[in-house]
């Protein structure tokens, strides 16, 4: 009898959760799982025929409007489906996931994807903690977070970000000193990116030959664009939007920089790595403990702008070999550490443990 996992997420927005949920779907739906993805939101992102993969998704629609009806829509898919295990992705799907498992009683794999508990789900966050059989962290500073706040206790598991090392040659370019340094950034117009802080160490390095190019969604209520214009940048940031595939501008780039406050674990970081791209990223606990270990760039003091602009203009003037020297190390550590193939089986080790069935053997 093939196995069921369903997966409950906020919504299929493009973000790196969102994008290792689907990684993992797709691995199980390999090994001849039954797959059922059930979002909170109707946010679709991805650039994939869900029912030619063989993958429902279940979108739940206006919250506003039917949000009883909703809930009930939610119960009975679950209880018609009747997973093996739910593996839950972000707060409000955990707290969701938890307070149908009382209800349905399935085994709950809950998936801590930032080491920040935000205060808006900290009270029904902390009111359902204990009901997962496992807590599962991106990384393990985002553990050692949620330890030491009393948000969980110490028996959770850490399993990376599963990232696909890309061919090296499609990932180097060659370019003379006088090019223009082209910087990339991927990250989504969201609370946590702080782009406030990365647009200011634009402004400071006005003088230099140098863009920005940066690919992430925004909205009205959130849009750049007039803080671009009222700092005078426009003809050094170029911002491009949501974009399906980042390679072509990861391929381009001479180096990648991240200015967020608060991450479990950037994907986006861990792409740029993956195509030897050196970094420069804030000293948030999950980048130091990337960086650490990969020497790959620089960190910079979080929220400083004046920090951050010096460390652009560090690797600025850092030759072409010496670039490329710290991306190197920083994809020989991605391919030591988070390659996709072992990390999707660090999942259906998981994954067997709490299913009630006999184990599958790991594929190789």
């Amino acid at each position: 009898m093939r196995r069921k996992v369903l997966f409950m997420t906020s919504s299929m927005s493009k973000g790196g959760a969102e994008t290792q949920l689907i990684k993992l779907a797709l691995f199980l739906k390999s090994l001849d799982f039954e797959i059922c993805i059930i979002s909170l939101k109707p946010i679709n992102e991805f650039d994939i025929n869900y029912e030619k993969e063989g993958i429902p998704v279940l979108f739940i629609q206006n919250w506003t409007k039917s949000p009883f009806r909703n809930l009930k829509i939610i119960y009975t898919k679950i209880k018609d489906f009747k997973p093996n295990v739910v593996i839950a992705f972000m707060f409000i799907a955990i707290i969701f996931a938890r307070i149908y498992k009382l209800l349905l009683k399935y085994k709950l794999i809950s998936s801590v994807r930032i080491g920040v508990l935000p205060q808006k789900w900290f009270l029904p966050y902390l009111l359902s903690a204990g009901l997962d059989d496992v807590l599962v962290y991106n990384s393990n500073a985002s553990k050692v977070n949620f330890e030491k706040n009393l948000f969980a206790d110490k028996n959770g598991l850490v399993i990376n970000n599963g990232i696909s090392v890309p061919v090296l040659q499609d990932c180097r370019l060659k370019k003379t000193e006088t090019d223009q340094f082209l910087w990339v950034c991927l990250a989504h117009f969201r609370w946590n990116k702080d782009y406030t802080t990365l647009f200011k160490a634009v402004q400071l390095l006005k003088a230099y030959n140098f863009r920005l190019d940066i690919i992430g969604e925004y909205t009205p209520k959130n849009s750049p664009l007039e803080d671009i214009k009222r700092l005078d940048i426009a003809s050094h940031v170029n911002i491009l939007g949501f974009k399906q595939n980042v390679s072509e501008y990861l391929k381009s780039a001479d180096a990648f920089v991240l200015s967020s406050f608060s991450e479990g674990m950037p994907n986006a970081l861990l792409e740029a790595m993956a195509y030897a791209k050196p970094v420069v990223v804030s000293d948030i606990e999950c980048n130091v403990e990337i960086l650490t270990e990969s020497r790959c760039g620089f960190l910079f003091k979080c929220s400083d702008e004046h920090d951050l602009a010096k460390k652009m203009l560090d690797m600025m003037n850092y030759s072409a070999s010496q670039r490329e020297s710290l991306g190197m190390r920083g994809r020989s550590y991605i391919k030591n550490n988070f390659a996709e193939n072992a990390i999707m089986n660090d999942w259906l080790n998981i994954i067997n443990q709490y299913s009630n069935d006999t184990e599958l053997i790991l594929s190789k």
